[in-house]
C-alpha cells in the first residue's frame, strides 16, 4: 500500500506542480535525482547525488538552447563528467556546443565500442579536443564516482555492428534506491546483459531508444520492474514513439510512466527511500528577447558569418549560439561576449580566409554549393534571426 500511495502522490505532482521558483539546484542534492531535459526525440539527462553532477548525452545540435536554458535555470556551472552513451546525433549532437560553453567539465566519457564513425570523427573526441581534454572509454564492468553511492557501467560487454547496441547502459545506486539508464540499447544488447545476469530490479528506468519497438522487451521490463519509467521522446517528431507494445510491457511490469514531451523544461525524478517523486519543471527566469541583433552575411567562400546590432543598446551575447541548418555545426558565444549598438562582429571558421572577432572551432562550416541556413539563437534557444 505504501508503494501505491507514494506513486499516486508522485504522479499527481507530475501534473499539478513544477519546480518552485528560487530552488537552489546548483547546490548538492540530498537524494538521487534524475532530470530528463525535453530535447524533443533525443536524450539529455542530468544525474545528481550529493555533490556529484553528471550530464548523460547532450541532445541534438538544434536542441542545445533547451539544454543551455535548463542549465542556467538550475544554476549549474560545473559537471563532474559528460557521458556520451553512443555516437548518434540525437545523443551526441550537442557535444560541441557544450564543449564551447563556459561550464567546468571534470571529464569526458563514452563507450569503448562504436560502429558508425571513425575515431577522428567521433563526437566525444571532437568535443574533448576543444577543451584539450582526454577521453575515458567505458565498457561493462567499469565504475564512476558518485557521491553517496555507485555509478556502474553494465554494458556494452561486447562490440556490435549496430551502434545502438554499443550504447552505454548505466546503473546508479544510493541508499535512496536505483536508476537504470538504458541509453539506446536494442534487443540484442538487452538479451546479452540479461544472459550475463546484469539486469535486475531498479526503482526507476530511463527507457531505452526512446521507447521504440526494437527495445524494452517484455522480459526486460519484467526483470527491471521499475516503479517509474521515464521516456525521452517527441511523438510529433517520431510518431511511432512511444510504441504501444512498450507502454503495455512497462505497465504490465508495474511501472508508472513519465514522458519528457509533457514538460516545458524537464521531467525531474527524485528518489526518496526507494520511492520516485516526480515533477514537471516549468520555465522560470527567462529574460525578455533582445532586439536589434541581426545576421547580415553568411560567406560560404570565406567560411564565416557576420552579425550586427542595429539597436540602440548593447546586447549581452553570453551563451548565444549560431548553427548551420545543413551540417548542424554549432558556435557558442563565450561568457562575457557582447555587441555594442551599431557594431558588427564576424565569426570565422578555422579554415576562414578572414580574421574574425570569434573563432568557430571547426572547418568547412558553411556548404559552398547547397542551401545552408544560418540560425542565430539566444541563450534560451529562442531563434533571434535566420539567414539563407
Amino acid at each position: 500500500m505504501r508503494r501505491k500511495l507514494s506513486l499516486l502522490f508522485a504522479m499527481s505532482c507530475l501534473f499539478l506542480t513544477g519546480v518552485p521558483a528560487g530552488m537552489a539546484h546548483a547546490e548538492a542534492v540530498p537524494h538521487l535525482t534524475l532530470t530528463a531535459i525535453n530535447v524533443s526525440k533525443a536524450d539529455c539527462l542530468l544525474l545528481r547525488s550529493g555533490s556529484s553532477c553528471y550530464m548523460i548525452d547532450t541532445g541534438t545540435a538544434e536542441s542545445w538552447g533547451h539544454v543551455s536554458a535548463a542549465l542556467r535555470q538550475y544554476g549549474i556551472t560545473r559537471l563532474d563528467g559528460v557521458i556520451i552513451t553512443h555516437t548518434h546525433k540525437d545523443h551526441a549532437g550537442g557535444a560541441m556546443a557544450l564543449a564551447q560553453s563556459g561550464l567546468e567539465i571534470g571529464g569526458w566519457y563514452t563507450s569503448a565500442y562504436f560502429a558508425d564513425v571513425k575515431l577522428k570523427k567521433h563526437p566525444a573526441v571532437l568535443a574533448a579536443a576543444v577543451r584539450d581534454a582526454d577521453i575515458t572509454w567505458l565498457k561493462g564492468g567499469d565504475t564512476l564516482p558518485l557521491d553517496g553511492g555507485t555509478l556502474r557501467v553494465l554494458g556494452p560487454v561486447s562490440e556490435s555492428d549496430t551502434e545502438n547496441c554499443n550504447s552505454l547502459v548505466l546503473l546508479a545506486e544510493t541508499a535512496d534506491g536505483s536508476i537504470l539508464l538504458a541509453g539506446d540499447m536494442e534487443f540484442p544488447e538487452e538479451q546479452e546483459l540479461m544472459a550475463a545476469g546484469l539486469i535486475s530490479h531498479a526503482d526507476v528506468l530511463k527507457v531505452g531508444n526512446h521507447a521504440e519497438d526494437d527495445a524494452t522487451s517484455d522480459a526486460f521490463a519484467k526483470a527491471v520492474s521499475p516503479k517509474l519509467a521515464v521516456i525521452s521522446t517527441d511523438s510529433v517528431a517520431e510518431p511511432d514513439t512511444p510504441a504501444q507494445r512498450v507502454l503495455r510491457a512497462l505497465k504490465a511490469a508495474g511501472a508508472q510512466l513519465a514522458q519528457t514531451q509533457t514538460a516545458e523544461v524537464a521531467v525531474e525524478v527524485t528518489l526518496v527511500s526507494g520511492e520516485p517523486q516526480v515533477a514537471l519543471v516549468k520555465r522560470e527566469g527567462w529574460p525578455a528577447m533582445a532586439e536589434g541583433v541581426k545576421l547580415t552575411a553568411r560567406d560560404s567562400k570565406a567560411d564565416c558569418v557576420r552579425l550586427a546590432n542595429t539597436g540602440s543598446a548593447a546586447v549581452d551575447l553570453s551563451g548565444w549560439f549560431i548553427y548551420s541548418d545543413r551540417g548542424k555545426e554549432t558556435f557558442v558565444f563565450p561568457e562575457g561576449s557582447s555587441i555594442a549598438p551599431g557594431a558588427e562582429l564576424t565569426v570565422a571558421a578555422q579554415d576562414s580566409s578572414v580574421v574574425g572577432d570569434y573563432l568557430w572551432p571547426e572547418k568547412k562550416v558553411w556548404h559552398k554549393s547547397k542551401d545552408d541556413k544560418a540560425i542565430l539563437c539566444d541563450a534560451c534557444g529562442r531563434i533571434v534571426d535566420e539567414l539563407d
